[in-house]
């Protein structure tokens, strides 16, 4: 669209995206926070502040990634620069997409495409922009010729700007354009490309995303034994490399093939061997924050500590000043000083002690608790796995049945995975929960080609409403999915999850037509309603709904 040149090559900020290219996120940290120090201007510092945040970004701290975008986009607030702004709104699209909310992502591109309407962009950030349109239509649209159109838009723009993270990028999608349309040989092709093109330009987490491409279609196209191979060295990659989340990955590919080839021993040893990688992953997470426990607990020592020199020189002193008036009387008050101050620092130190053992009492609750729900979540996943496992020998009639039972032991599942990682094991966010239950939804709803439209508003709600919220919403999307779309084109589900002030209000409906005017009694719905003490209506004039509203503490 446009011949655009922009923005100059900066070399301090090429060479932070090279470390993240290389996976030297560890190192580029360091190099960011120095240069951040001293910016030469502020089109490098809001360059800087978006490096960090995509190291944070594929370390998977989305809260410390949130907070670098956030400090990158008040700059551009002040510098009113329209490059600048727009590729925040692509790198913020990506950054949702890779968290699968799609509706974000989608607002945060329709954003730069009203820049795009404005003002020239440069190449390199206009490939972006395509770059994540074809990413959206292949996760969000599953429209593999709009993919194609945009990847290779984006190629083109990329090759000219000699981008090479790009350059890889675009070519995935086109692979992957080409998975959708089941030409499983064409996409091969391209992803062996791309597994060489990122070995020659030293592309490490490059070469882990294309090694988990290739495997995938390799086993799509049922080319078992050169997928089992081909995993296997991608597994040694991945440790040598410190990719603990490819680890899994690539862990859990070779457990589907060793299950296909009917090598059950072999399937069941690399089950192990993943459930031992996400033990590790989580115990990871919980040793940094036990180690930042203990230091704050010794700064509290220190300063105790300190309060207590102070309060016995501050006695000596009063007894020193009593000494002017009397030597008898001094002596005495002498004495009394020190029995006060022997006493009050006893006191001081036995108070200090049953605070240590509180406190102590209270961090180790406080984990035995974390680690009940992250066991009960590892148990629930294996149940899932094992679910999975019978589904796939089963007919299509009895493996939906079985289909019914994994979403609501998903549903259970995610929320004691939030509740070990929450700080509070008594609530939950609604927001983060509820969209963790639709995206266990999120192959049925592919498979069935249904459209959904989620709003689910950020609010902290108790664990046990958290629960039967959840079992709620999977029953419905499970009748949905089951009774209400018999030959319709357009499949509709609509979610919304709002409150004012003390009143919680649940909403769903599909336009199912099977059910119009139709007196509906689902007794699993009327169950969980009961349990939750509410009244609900459900309406079916035009498809089904279902709300209610209930009145909560958030205390």
């Amino acid at each position: 669209m446009f011949k655009v040149v922009f923005s100059q090559s900066d070399s301090i900020v090429d060479f932070g995206q090279n470390l993240i290219n290389e996976n030297r996120l560890n190192i580029a940290t360091s190099y960011y926070n120095k240069h951040l120090i001293e910016p030469k201007n502020t089109e490098q510092s809001v360059h800087l502040l978006l490096g960090l945040a995509e190291v944070y970004k594929l370390q998977l701290d989305y809260s410390r990634a949130s907070e670098y975008y956030a400090r990158a986009f008040e700059q551009i607030k002040r510098t009113k620069n329209p490059q600048l702004d727009f590729l925040y709104h692509v790198k913020m699209a990506e950054f949702y997409r890779k968290r699968t909310l799609f509706d974000e992502a989608l607002d945060q591109l329709e954003k730069a495409d009203e820049i795009l309407k404005d003002h020239p962009i440069d190449d390199k950030n206009l490939a972006r922009f395509y770059n994540r349109k074809a990413a959206l239509f292949t996760e969000y649209f599953y429209n593999p010729d709009s993919t194609l159109m945009y990847a290779e838009k984006s190629l083109k723009l990329s090759k000219a700007a000699n981008d090479k993270d790009n350059i890889f990028y675009s070519t995935l999608e086109i692979s992957g354009a080409y998975e959708e349309r089941n030409q499983y040989n064409k996409a091969l092709e391209y992803l062996q490309e791309l597994i060489e093109y990122s070995k020659t330009n030293n592309l490490i987490q490059h070469q882990a995303d294309a090694y988990i491409n290739y495997t995938r279609v390799l086993i799509k196209d049922k080319q078992f034994k050169k997928a089992l191979n081909e995993s296997l060295n991608a597994l040694e990659f991945a440790k040598r490399n410190n990719l603990l989340f490819n680890e899994i990955l690539f862990t859990d590919n070779i457990r589907n093939i060793h299950e296909e080839l009917g090598n059950i021993n072999k399937a069941y040893q690399y089950l192990k061997i993943r459930l031992d990688l996400t033990d590790k992953y989580y115990q990871k997470e919980h040793s940094e924050y036990l180690f930042e426990l203990e230091e704050k607990y010794k700064l509290a020592e220190k300063d105790n500590q300190i309060k207590i020199n102070n309060l016995k020189i501050e006695n000596q002193n009063k007894a020193l000043a009593s000494n002017k008036i009397n030597l008898d009387v001094s002596i005495a008050l002498f004495v009394f000083a020190i029995v006060v101050a022997i006493l009050i620092a006893f006191f001081l130190r036995r108070t200090r002690q049953s605070n240590k053992k509180l406190q102590l009492l209270s961090q180790e609750n406080e984990f035995l608790l974390s680690e009940a729900n992250h066991r009960i979540n590892n148990n629930l996943q294996l149940v899932v796995i094992l679910i999975s496992d019978q589904m796939k020998k089963m007919s299509d009639q009895n493996s939906f049945y079985l289909k019914n039972i994994l979403t609501k032991v998903e549903a259970i599942s995610t929320l004691h995975k939030h509740l070990y990682k929450n700080n509070d094991k008594n609530k939950v966010d609604a927001f983060n929960y509820l969209n963790d239950v639709r995206i266990g939804f999120f192959d049925v709803f592919k498979e069935n080609d249904i459209y959904t439209n989620f709003k689910i508003a950020s609010i902290e709600i108790p664990t046990d409403y958290a629960m039967y919220l959840g079992l709620l919403l999977t029953e419905l999307c499970i009748n949905s999915v089951k009774y209400a779309f018999e030959d319709l084109e357009r499949k509709e589900i609509n979610f919304e999850l709002s409150h004012t002030g003390k009143l919680l209000y649940f909403n769903y409906s599909d336009n199912g037509k099977l059910v119009t005017n139709k007196l509906i009694e689902p007794k699993l719905i009327d169950k969980l309603c009961r349990q939750l003490k509410i009244n609900y209506k459900i309406e079916t004039e035009r498809g089904f709904s279902f709300s209610f509203e209930k009145e909560f503490s958030d205390e």
